[in-house]
């Protein structure tokens, strides 16, 4: 079986002490749920992503672990930005997983598509995109 790169997140994740990941399933995250799937994470299924944050955040403020938090794209990720600004003051660890859609339809004004970088830099203290360079023709 191929490892697919969140494979290999959830991997180091696991390793630095992640036990829960709060979360929105979406198709464009799909990968990552299916890693965590397979992996010694326990998936803790959310109703929306702010509570996601927050109880990320609670969870790692209580045990001083590691708790991530995750979502598809879009606007709706968004409500992210709550929780992790409280973890943030509060010093809590917290790792946001937040997909982004397809490469192909970026600077398209896609309904769906959010500069997370420049919205969660802000308030974070490490933030970066991981994306994959377009296949080339042959």
């Amino acid at each position: 079986m191929t490892r697919r790169v969140a494979d290999v997140i959830v991997e180091v994740l696991t390793k630095a002490g992640a036990k829960r990941c709060y979360g929105v399933p979406g198709d464009t995250l799909n990968y990552f749920t299916d890693a965590v799937r397979r992996s010694d994470l326990r998936w803790v299924h959310v109703r929306h992503e702010e509570v996601g944050a927050m109880a990320a955040g609670a969870d790692a403020l209580l045990t001083g672990e590691l708790a991530l938090c995750a979502g598809s794209c879009g606007p709706g990720s968004l409500h992210f930005i709550n929780g992790l600004w409280e973890s943030g003051r509060n010093r809590a660890p917290v790792v946001l997983i937040a997909s982004q859609i397809t490469r192909d339809e970026l600077s398209f004004d896609f309904p769906q598509e959010v500069d997370f970088k420049a919205v969660y830099s802000a308030g974070t203290i490490f933030c970066e995109e991981i994306a994959r360079q377009p296949r080339r023709a042959a």
